[in-house]
């Protein structure tokens, strides 16, 4: 197996992914975010079958409350887990409750466990941004891109040539307009260090498509961070129905309370390590 992951949740309250990750040496588990707590996660795991099964690191894409949640500290710093975190959010990790000596704070290219690569690019979410990255084991490559206010040529160029994606779709326009919601919060979501509306998302979707060329198609794509208020799964997925058939057939909607389905980049070991750390 190269890459196989799973959306354990996802959505303003809270956002994590597990990552399955074979190298030569080694079958890795890794979790993408944080932001549901760690009975939540060892309970999610347990469905897949992957009970006490051990987290080797996990890795943030900032530091916002629904990607670490505070109730992680006791279970860090009880089972060792390094925490990778953007260098601008480092400060509000550790506010978070993240053990400092935990925190292994990156601004470039880092390999939480050896043989599986993130690079890391910027993208504008309020103040500080957030991480978007380039994830590669063994000649597989996933996209990760989410919270972003805006997509440029600098983050298409990154996430060129990718096998999977998993991307941000967080709002309806027109639901996001019509929600009641303060100018201030709409202005906030809308205004290009906030988030992806379906509109962005699909087009950043299709720009990447079209520059693979063929060479290397995205095999699957994994929309997450969906609001639980001004979107709606049903218009999404007719909105790709109709605008992107050929991209929807490869379309999965990531779930807020729930596991999502799992996305296999290569030959997969479906055999879980049992370790009980989740006690």
């Amino acid at each position: 197996m190269s890459i196989a992951f799973q959306v354990l949740g996802s959505s303003s309250s809270g956002n994590a992914t597990l990552l399955s990750c074979k190298t030569e040496a080694a079958h890795h588990h890794l979790l993408l975010d944080a932001g549901l707590g760690p009975r939540t996660v060892a309970k999610r795991m347990s469905e897949l079958g992957l009970e006490g099964t051990p987290i080797d690191a996990i890795v943030l894409t900032h530091a916002d409350s629904d990607h670490i949640r505070s109730s992680w500290t006791r279970t860090l710093q009880r089972l060792r887990t390094p925490v990778h975190v953007p260098r601008a959010h480092l400060a509000e990790a550790e506010r978070k409750g993240v053990p400092g000596d935990l925190l292994r704070p990156f601004e470039e290219r880092f390999e939480p466990v050896a043989g599986v690569g993130f690079e890391p690019i910027r993208t504008p979410h309020d103040q500080t941004g957030s991480a978007a990255f380039k994830i590669s084991c063994a000649g597989s490559i996933l996209g990760w891109a989410t919270d972003l206010g805006a997509v440029d040529q600098d983050l298409l160029e990154h996430l060129a040539d990718i096998d999977a994606l998993g991307i941000e779709s967080n709002y309806d326009p027109t639901m996001q307009r019509e929600s009641g919601r303060s100018p201030y919060l709409i202005d906030r979501i809308m205004g290009g260090r906030g988030h992806l509306s379906n509109q962005q998302c699909l087009e950043a979707v299709q720009a990447l498509a079209d520059r693979s060329n063929g060479s290397r198609p995205l095999s699957a794509i994994v929309l997450l961070h969906l609001s639980q208020q001004c979107n709606c799964r049903d218009r999404l997925r007719r909105f790709w129905d109709r605008n992107a058939p050929e991209l929807s057939a490869k379309m999965q909607i990531s779930w807020p309370n729930r596991v999502g389905d799992r996305v296999e980049l290569g030959p997969v070991s479906t055999k879980p390590v049992q370790l009980g750390l989740f006690a």
